[in-house]
């Protein structure tokens, strides 16, 4: 291997190492409410009713209580998740504020109406 050759990987091997994954890629995967909030208090409601589950192709599906479901395409921009729900015609994009993002947890922030939630969940 010539010296630039080895110049060149040293190089290459230093910005992949310094790129790191994409914040985006940690949502991957299916999630659980463990807790929702509202105005700091518990919501009277079971927890394990509620997920996400964020897939590779920026799909994704939401269950809810009450039998509540969608599903269409997401992205992840700078601290904030956009949904789309393209299973109702009428749906508007939803922008909801990421606390918290690591392998295993997902803090979400959001407004219902003008009443602040918060959705904790953990990676299944």
């Amino acid at each position: 291997m010539t010296k630039l050759q080895h110049t060149t990987l040293l190089v290459l091997v230093l910005l992949l190492c310094h790129c790191g994954e994409r914040e985006d890629v940690r949502l991957l995967g299916k999630w659980q409410a463990t807790q929702v909030l509202q105005r700091g208090d518990s919501l009277l409601l079971d927890p394990a009713e509620v997920g996400f589950s964020f897939l590779p192709n920026n799909r994704y599906a939401y269950r809810s209580t009450l039998r509540y479901q969608e599903a269409g395409t997401w992205r992840y921009d700078n601290g904030f998740l956009f949904a789309q729900d393209t299973t109702r015609a009428a749906a508007t994009e939803r922008i909801v504020a990421v606390e918290k993002l690591t392998s295993d947890s997902l803090v979400l922030r959001m407004r219902a109406d003008t009443t602040e939630q918060v959705m904790i969940l953990l990676k299944q």
